[in-house]
């Protein structure tokens, strides 16, 4: 518990820092982020690929990020076609590892290209969804530990409950719609706003839930260590991407 709230600290004081700092520093932050989320992914898997992956990976996370928006399409294109000339060159790269690389790799890229069009907005746009997100978190994690007494989905979590899930989504959303109302609805319409305060703490929350499925699958407790009491990268962002998803989708549907 102790190693978890330094940790936590830590982490605040680290990326309030960047925002303080302003958009560039914010991103360059971010782009290291998905760097070592890149190796975590390579980690998984490493008893069964070379090193040779993992540049690769690393290289093609970045370069999806950093890419306009236009050329994402020949991207994904691009990076298909390296997939499968592996599987051929190499006899231990598999249509399994085609799968689960090419998941991985576009939902960070994904991430990336949705953190570039909310800092288009401004920080305070971002910091109103990891408010929305890490709210959630912190109020489930509480709450199912005072309160919890039945399993939410126990053959991908069976620490979480549903005591803990309702509060996390009460607190976060309640906090996010006055936080949003008073910071964020100047910027962004009021309806994403709104939306995003009411859906962001359920869609992190099954963000979270899904990278839970994939450890469960590969039989590991986190995705690394980087963070005592927290696990690795992608163990501390899995609800953001899905939250970050969910404001793009917003977006995109209603301006």
């Amino acid at each position: 518990m102790k190693e978890r709230l330094i940790t936590g600290i830590a982490l605040i004081v680290v990326f309030g820092t960047a925002i303080l700092m302003g958009n560039q520093a914010l991103f360059l932050l971010l782009l290291a982020v998905v760097t070592i989320g890149a190796y975590e992914i390579y980690r998984l898997k490493k008893d069964e690929m070379k090193p040779i992956i993992l540049p690769l990976l690393i290289v093609s996370t970045i370069l999806g990020g950093l890419l306009g928006p236009e050329y994402l399409s020949v991207f994904i294109m691009g990076w298909i076609m390296t997939l499968f000339v592996l599987t051929v060159v190499f006899d231990w790269f598999n249509f399994s590892h085609v799968n689960y690389i090419f998941v991985m790799v576009m939902m960070l890229v994904a991430a990336i290209q949705a953190v570039k069009v909310v800092l288009s907005f401004n920080t305070i746009t971002f910091l109103f969804i990891l408010l929305a997100t890490y709210v959630t978190d912190a109020a489930a994690y509480f709450g199912g530990r005072h309160f919890g007494k039945h399993k939410l989905i126990e053959r991908i979590s069976p620490k979480k409950t549903i005591e803990g899930a309702v509060i996390g989504y009460v607190a976060s959303a309640t906090i996010a719609l006055i936080f949003g109302h008073i910071f964020v609805i100047e910027y962004v319409p009021a309806i994403v706003v709104y939306l995003s305060a009411i859906l962001i703490p359920i869609m992190g929350q099954f963000g979270d839930l899904a990278f839970s499925l994939i450890k469960r699958y590969f039989d590991v407790k986190d995705f690394g260590y980087i963070f005592p009491g927290h696990g690795g990268i992608l163990d501390r962002v899995d609800s953001v991407i899905f939250a970050l998803f969910t404001f793009n989708i917003l977006l995109q549907i209603f301006v």
